[in-house]
């Protein structure tokens, strides 16, 4: 009987564990959410993306068309919780929108005539990412992509090689190069072509990284001047531009150009730019540098920001100060530059670690190499919010050459808070800017509203709370489980007790 009775309460005990199990199984499936970006119809608000107006139908003249591609970036999404249990009607339930910042990889083409974004759908292609280095080849008629960060941290830096081919529908794909000899990872570098070659240049990469990079380098004074803790890059790097659009079977080969001779610098943009015999020159403008023993985004006065224009002679490989005449723009990092009737254009940026207003910039200055001269470009009307990170292109619009930027932050704020999705575009012989799509980013749709910082407390004490409901029903259950093994077990005890006295 004992033994009976240690099995009636063993089996009261498995009831109740078994019950418990069923409960926990249906109360979280009851509380399993699944997290979804909503659909949109223009690009998600963002800062550093790569903007580009690449050719669909070859040069300028009859049947001309460009698409203006934007692509990658630091933004946010609108993010809404969807819960996969049944809810009223049969349907999941779901929870107010939410902004989530997250490293974007969604491809973007604007319509110049009907000024709408439509989303560009591929297969395989690279990570999300932001301060990659990119430039279109061959007439504009592809886009070559190395490196970036996937991830906020410099230490998520990638070296991998991406050529994206448009198509004449409005879409196209992306293709992964394997290459060999492969630079450091990196981000914030310079990426530009030639006729023959692809060249890319400086960036930021982590301690242990940077240090690799310095100690191949071949001339031992510049590794001898690297301080601590040295996060730069000054190597230039070069593959062959066929090798890496033509998709053959051998992998193409980084060959290790000259390092640039002055203070290594990150933000910095590259784009070439015609001399007056015609030759071509990689033109580098900007940037920033940490002092050492300083700490990152931390005081304004840890940076020196620069403003000097270095040429890369790709013939010679070789590097030399442009030679300038009259003032020069502010120096800046985290601008945007591109190249419009073979002058070096750039725009906007950051000339202060400070989150505040007149950190950031508007402004567009041209340099003409045969000049030797900086132009800067007051605007007539309206203009684009200071920012920076901006994405920058040439683009043909109306029929003539002008400048577009996309997107960006400005300050004070945040990536949440004031990062941008506009389009605009200059026309430097005029000075008037066009916007061709006004940001979306502050605005509140109805069916889209933000989760404030009381709103999703007020969420996760509802769950807490639900959490805790459902808990104590559980308990209360397994409590009452007990209570009625007890009560057979003691009617067990007492039927033995009166039929076996004796053995008590």
């Amino acid at each position: 009987e004992r033994h009976k009775t240690r099995e009636t309460q063993s089996s009261m005990t498995a009831v109740s564990f078994r019950a418990l199990h069923w409960i926990l199984i249906l109360f979280g499936h009851s509380l399993a959410w699944k997290e979804e970006a909503v659909d949109s119809l223009w690009p998600p608000c963002r800062k550093s993306p790569l903007l580009v107006a690449l050719n669909v139908t070859g040069h300028l003249g009859n049947g001309f068309r460009q698409m203006l591609i934007t692509y990658s970036g630091k933004g946010w999404e609108w993010m809404e919780r969807k819960r996969e249990g049944k809810g009223k009607g049969g349907k999941g339930g779901s929870e107010k929108l939410k902004k989530k910042v997250t490293m974007l990889s969604d491809m973007w083409r604007f319509h110049l005539e009907t000024k709408k974004w439509f989303k560009i759908e591929y297969g395989e292609g690279p990570e999300g990412r932001w301060k990659e280095g990119a430039t279109a080849v061959y007439n504009n008629s592809q886009l070559v992509l190395m490196g970036g960060c996937t991830k906020t941290s410099v230490k998520f830096s990638r070296n991998d090689l991406w050529v994206f081919t448009p198509d004449e529908h409005g879409g196209g794909d992306w293709r992964l190069v394997k290459t060999r000899n492969n630079p450091v990872p990196r981000r914030g570098h310079v990426v530009v072509s030639n006729r023959s070659h692809l060249v890319m240049f400086g960036g930021k990469s982590t301690t242990h990284l940077a240090r690799e990079s310095y100690e191949e380098l071949e001339d031992e004074a510049l590794e001898l001047e690297v301080q601590p803790g040295e996060k730069c890059l000054v190597d230039l790097w070069a593959i062959s531009k066929e090798e890496v659009v033509s998709n053959k079977a051998v992998s193409p080969r980084w060959t290790e150009g000259a390092p640039f001779p002055a203070t290594c610098r990150w933000g910095a943009t590259g784009s070439y730019i015609l001399g007056q015999s015609g030759k071509k020159y990689l033109a580098f403008f900007g940037g920033r540098h940490l002092g050492a023993f300083s700490e990152e985004h931390t005081d304004g006065s840890a940076y020196v920001y620069y403003n000097d224009l270095w040429l890369y002679d790709f013939e010679k490989d070789r590097w030399m100060e442009a030679p300038t005449i009259g003032p020069r723009p502010p120096a800046r990092d985290h601008h945007g530059a591109a190249t419009v009737e073979d002058q070096l254009f750039i725009y906007g940026g950051r000339c202060s670690e400070k989150r505040q207003k007149n950190s950031v910039l508007a402004d567009v200055w041209s340099y003409n190499l045969i000049s030797l001269r900086w132009t800067l470009h007051e605007p007539v009307g309206a203009a684009p919010m200071a920012r920076f990170m901006p994405g920058v292109s040439d683009i043909i619009y109306h029929d003539q050459p002008h400048l577009a930027i996309f997107a960006g932050e400005t300050l004070p704020g945040s990536t949440k808070r004031t990062t941008l999705n506009d389009l605009w575009v200059f026309n430097p012989h005029t000075g008037i800017w066009s916007e061709l799509f006004s940001s979306t980013c502050h605005e509140d749709p109805q069916s889209i509203i933000t989760v404030t910082e009381a709103s999703e407390v007020q969420s996760q004490s509802m769950d807490l709370l639900c959490l805790a409901s459902g808990f104590g029903c559980v308990l209360l259950l397994f409590a009452g489980l007990k209570k009625f093994g007890y009560r057979q077990v003691a009617r067990a005890k007492e039927s033995f007790t009166l039929d076996e006295p004796l053995l008590e």
